[in-house]
């Protein structure tokens, strides 16, 4: 999978969050740190990936129940981080 791809799934958990109204305060920051710490990892190539994906993968298995749209986003740019070799 590409960085396009990647950037594509980031574009889609955006807008999720942005259109999730059920979201605490504390969590909506904490997934949108998330966000900006996939796109600084991709823009510079840092070395924080691992750390990263095990924060999304948590986050992604928190919200699977109250919010399977976001969970699945949150699934798919995982997946695309481990393609890309993040």
């Amino acid at each position: 999978m590409s960085k396009e791809s990647l950037r594509k799934h980031l574009d889609q958990l955006h807008a999720e969050l942005a259109s999730t109204e059920r979201l605490d305060a504390s969590t909506r920051a904490s997934l949108q740190a998330l966000a900006s710490d996939i796109e600084r990892l991709l823009a510079e190539d840092s070395n924080e990936s691992r750390s990263l994906l095990d924060r999304l993968e948590a986050a992604s298995v928190k919200f699977e129940a109250e919010h399977p749209n976001l969970a699945r986003i949150m699934s798919e740019v995982t997946d695309a981080l481990a393609k890309i070799g993040v």
